[in-house]
């Protein structure tokens, strides 16, 4: 019996029916045709599809392909409402591995949870699962918004199964009090050095210390007023230094600074002075505390260079920047300043995580209580 068909398209015959599926904003109807080798097959294709409008999608749901409305997404939706230097680091992660992917080429709607798992245990031959899981981050933003604007009913990520990830010992832990003394010894012997002892006695963060302006340090009343961070991003294809909010509302904060380290801190101001004088450049209070060679930001690949490089001549452990600003919260807690302290100077988000050092330095405080029990046994 041959097929009953009503239309033909490229020399091959289907049945096509044609249903009302909205409201343009001028009030005109939107008609939309659904095609199928049989009434049967075109006819469910539009009941399907009414459905679908039925329980909230939007019109013209099944169209949006998800290489252009992921793209469109990030650059529209998603970029006026982080900061600068989470835009840049999803854009660089949507141009590595999300802008070609075998996604990009789906409808939406097409798109399984069979699908993104294939795509993550590809990603898994060239990448780390912390690298999938940084992905998934991503799309999960993506594919919430998704759900909100009514182009999908349910994520296709709910089924998917990420890469476990191994855990390691913890790489930023404090250095050893003898690293503590040749690092201050090394930069009382060349200033250069200073940096690190800024550091490991005020906690701030990277970031944190490489945007401070001299206008941020009150010497007379030994304080430091810690309002921004910075960080270099290729922003539209420039990579330049960019200027943010610090990483939290904690972490806008005034650090005492130790009287101490304030003759250091004096030669290390005269020194930057002194590098403006002899470059022309005008020096004010709006110059860069810890400025490059031509008082420009430090960029923070070149800082941790210095650090290794003085860690090998010194003879110490290679240590990384984050590890003297755990330093810091570790002497505090051998000093027993309360943990609230602690964590307000760090400019900690969660006092919990100001806890898991202290609890640290607690077991080793601990062990050392029961060693001195072994007195009793000579």
């Amino acid at each position: 019996m041959a097929r009953k068909t009503n239309t033909e398209i490229n020399g091959n015959n289907y049945f096509r029916v044609t249903a009302t599926v909205g409201k343009n904003p001028d009030g005109t109807l939107i008609r939309k045709q659904f095609y199928g080798e049989s009434k049967k097959e075109a006819e469910n294709k539009r009941d399907e599809y009414m459905s679908n409008i039925k329980q909230g999608l939007s019109v013209n749901y099944d169209k949006a392909m998800f290489g252009i409305a992921f793209k469109s997404w990030l650059q529209d939706v998603l970029r006026p409402s982080v900061s600068i230097s989470t835009y840049s680091r999803y854009e660089l992660e949507y141009k590595k591995r999300i802008m070609e992917c075998g996604l990009s080429s789906l409808r939406i709607t097409e798109i399984r949870s069979a699908n993104v798992q294939a795509y993550y245990n590809l990603l898994l031959e060239t990448c780390t699962p912390k690298t999938v899981q940084s992905v998934h981050k991503l799309l999960v933003r993506f594919f919430n918004y998704c759900l909100k604007a009514d182009m999908i009913i349910k994520s296709p990520l709910l089924a998917v199964e990420l890469p476990a990830i191994e855990k390691h010992s913890e790489t930023n832990k404090a250095i050893k009090d003898a690293d503590i003394d040749k690092l201050l010894y090394s930069a009382k012997e060349n200033i250069k050095n200073f940096i690190f002892v800024f550091a490991m006695f005020t906690g701030l963060r990277e970031g944190e210390i490489l945007a401070l302006t001299h206008k941020d340090i009150n010497i007379d009343e030994g304080t430091i007023d810690v309002n921004k961070t910075v960080k270099y991003l290729n922003v539209d294809g420039v990579y330049q230094p960019v200027l943010s909010s610090p990483k939290t509302k904690h972490s806008k904060r005034t650090v005492p600074i130790l009287g101490a380290i304030k003759k250091l801190l004096k030669t290390h101001i005269a020194r930057e002075m002194e590098k403006h004088l002899r470059l022309g450049i005008p020096f004010s209070k709006d110059s860069i505390l810890f400025s490059s060679d031509a008082c420009t930001y430090k960029e923070a690949p070149n800082v941790l260079k210095m650090l290794r490089r003085l860690c090998i001549k010194l003879d110490i452990e290679k240590t990384t920047f984050h590890s003297l600003r755990h330093t810091f919260c570790t002497i505090l807690a051998k000093q027993g300043v309360p943990l609230k302290t602690t964590s307000v100077l760090m400019g900690h988000t969660d006092i919990a995580i100001t806890a898991r050092i202290y609890t640290h330095v607690d077991d080793t405080e601990k062990r050392k209580g029961i060693e001195r029990l072994s007195a009793y046994f000579h």
